[in-house]
């Protein structure tokens, strides 16, 4: 349990989450707009669906799915830093120790 809390806790699981529900609303957005399309026959009304449904969940679902590429480019870029941080200290220290 304290492993799924500090899962929760990290701002990278969170910001996923978040992303996740924001692009499940662009679904639901979709199939609503596609429910109400279906349900007229009268060409402005359909538009109006056509338009507040799915262009506004597909422009949901495209701006969930950009932070998304960002938040993953960004967590592995923090890593590789991490790494070459790591692989710096371990090679300052190799030379400490060969200067001796």
């Amino acid at each position: 349990m304290s492993q799924v809390l500090a899962r929760l806790r990290d701002p990278f699981t969170g910001s996923i989450v978040v992303l996740g529900l924001l692009a499940a609303v662009g679904f639901v957005a979709i199939a609503l707009g596609y429910r109400g399309l279906a349900a007229t026959d009268d060409l402005s009304i359909e538009l109006a669906f056509v338009v507040s449904g799915g262009i506004g969940g597909i422009g949901l679902l495209a701006f969930a799915a950009g932070l998304l590429v960002i938040q993953v480019r960004r967590r592995e870029e923090a890593r590789e830093r991490a790494e070459i941080h790591r692989l710096l200290g371990a090679a300052t220290d190799l030379l400490a120790v060969s200067r001796r």
